[in-house]
C-alpha cells in the first residue's frame, strides 16, 4: 500500500512540472528559431538587387538609372522658307457666264447636264421651233414683196412717172421689210441656246417642258482652265506687292497639295471704307484639283531665306508664350528654346546656332525633360527636307519618310 502511494505522488509531481510551462515561453522559442532558421537563408547576387519601401528597383549601391524614354527624330535640315501675307477667300474662275435666253419658249430638248465639259457655241438647249419658222416664213413673204414694189418705183421713177416722195416710200417699206425678215430670222437661230464661252456645265436651272422668258436663268458655264482668288489687302503692304510676284494657294479639302500662284493684277485704288485694295491672284491647277467655289488660303510671297537651317513644326512645344523643342546628344535631352526666323504650315526656321544633321525629337517630347535619357525607335524624313544626314545619336534606328 506505501508502495502504491509513493508511485502516485511521483507521477503527480512529473505531470505537474510538464504543464507549468507557459505558451507565451513556447511562441518565443519557435520564434527564435524560425529566426535562426531566415538568418540561415542564403543571401541573393547583390547585382540583382531587390525594391525599396516605395517599390522601386535598387541597384548593388542604390537606385538603378531610369529607363530611357522611346521617342522618334528627324534632323536639322538647311532649305528655303518664305515670308507670306496670308489671305483667306473663295476660288473663282476669270470667266463664268449665266446664260439666258433671248427669246421666250417652251423648253424642247436639254442637251448637256452638270458637269459636261463644253466648246464655244455648243448647243445646250433647244425651245420649240414651229411658232418662230412661221414667223420667218411670213417676213420672208413680206420682204419679197416690197422688194418689187421697191424694184416697179425705182423702174418707175426713171421714167418720171412718180414722184420722189413715192419713190423714198417704197424704198424704206423695203428697209423696213428686209429687217423684219433678218429679225424672224435671227429669232428662229436663238431658239437654239448655245454657250458663249469653252468650259463646264456648273449649273442647270430649267427642265424640258418648262416655259422660259428672258429673265430665266438657264445654264452657268465656267471656265475651268483660269481660276482665280480675289483678296484684299491692307493699304499698308502695297508697297511690297507687284505684279507676277508668286504665291502659294492651300485648301482643307486637300491638306498635302500646294498649287503655285502669282499676282495677275493689282488694283490702283483704296477702298476707302475698308483700307484694303484688289489682289487679283492666278492659280495653277493642270489636274483641276481645286473646284471654284472652294474656300482657300492664299499665300503672297514677299520675302525668301535660301539655304537656312529648319525643324517641322511637329517638333515644338508650346509653353505660355515661349516655345521649346528638345535635339539630342549622346542620348539624351537637350531642351532649347527656339528662336524663329521665318515659318510656314510644315516647319519653322530655325536661328539657334546648331548644325544640319543634329537630331530633333518630333514625337514623345511632351515627356521629356532636359537631361532625360531617350531612345530613338525611329527616323523621319519629310518631304521638303533636301536631305537627312546620319547622326550617332540616332545609328540603328529606322528611316520613314513623312509628310
Amino acid at each position: 500500500m506505501s508502495k502504491f502511494l509513493i508511485l502516485m505522488i511521483v507521477f503527480s509531481a512529473f505531470w505537474l512540472t510538464g504543464c507549468g510551462s507557459s505558451p507565451k515561453d513556447s511562441n518565443t522559442t519557435a520564434s527564435a528559431d524560425s529566426a535562426a532558421s531566415f538568418s540561415k537563408k542564403p543571401a541573393g547576387k547583390g547585382k540583382r538587387g531587390g525594391f525599396d519601401g516605395r517599390g522601386s528597383r535598387l541597384g548593388p549601391g542604390g537606385p538603378a538609372a531610369p529607363s530611357a524614354a522611346p521617342v522618334e527624330v528627324t534632323f536639322v535640315s538647311r532649305g528655303d522658307i518664305s515670308n507670306f501675307l496670308i489671305f483667306n477667300a473663295s476660288l473663282e474662275t476669270e470667266q463664268t457666264v449665266q446664260i439666258y435666253s433671248r427669246i421666250s419658249g417652251d423648253v424642247e430638248k436639254l442637251f448637256v447636264e452638270e458637269g459636261y465639259r463644253v466648246r464655244k457655241n455648243q448647243p445646250l438647249l433647244q425651245l420649240e421651233q414651229v411658232e418662230y419658222i412661221l414667223e420667218e416664213q411670213k417676213a420672208k413673204v413680206t420682204y419679197d414683196q416690197k422688194k418689187a414694189e421697191f424694184e416697179r418705183s425705182k423702174a418707175l421713177l426713171k421714167k418720171n412717172l412718180i414722184s420722189e416722195e413715192e419713190f423714198e416710200t417704197a424704198r424704206l417699206n423695203f428697209r423696213q421689210a428686209e429687217l423684219g425678215w433678218k429679225q424672224a430670222q435671227l429669232n428662229l437661230a436663238n431658239t437654239t441656246i448655245r454657250s458663249p464661252i469653252k468650259g463646264v456645265v456648273g449649273e442647270r436651272t430649267v427642265n424640258v417642258g418648262d416655259r422660259i422668258q428672258p429673265t430665266t436663268k438657264l445654264f452657268v458655264v465656267s471656265n475651268l482652265d483660269e481660276k482665280v482668288v480675289k483678296v484684299f489687302v491692307p493699304q499698308d503692304e502695297m508697297p511690297r506687292l507687284k505684279p507676277r510676284q508668286l504665291a502659294e494657294i492651300h485648301s482643307d479639302v486637300l491638306p498635302n497639295r500646294h498649287f503655285r500662284g502669282w499676282i495677275k493684277r493689282i488694283s490702283p485704288i483704296i477702298d476707302p471704307e475698308s483700307g484694303t485694295f484688289k489682289v487679283t491672284v492666278g492659280v495653277k491647277d493642270p489636274e483641276n484639283n481645286l473646284r471654284v467655289g472652294m474656300y482657300v488660303s492664299v499665300n503672297l510671297i514677299v520675302d525668301t531665306h535660301r539655304n537656312t537651317l529648319l525643324i517641322p513644326k511637329a517638333s515644338l512645344i508650346y509653353e505660355s508664350d515661349r516655345t521649346y523643342f528638345f535635339t539630342l546628344q549622346r542620348r539624351k535631352a537637350v531642351r532649347m528654346e527656339l528662336q524663329k526666323g521665318y515659318e510656314d504650315a510644315e516647319k519653322v526656321e530655325v536661328l539657334n546656332p546648331l548644325k544640319p544633321g543634329t537630331p530633333v525629337v518630333v514625337l514623345g517630347q511632351n515627356g521629356l525633360k532636359d537631361g532625360s535619357p531617350v531612345k530613338i525607335i525611329e527616323r523621319r524624313r519629310y518631304t521638303w527636307q533636301k536631305s537627312v544626314s546620319r547622326h550617332p545619336g540616332g545609328s540603328g534606328a529606322r528611316m520613314n519618310a513623312s509628310n
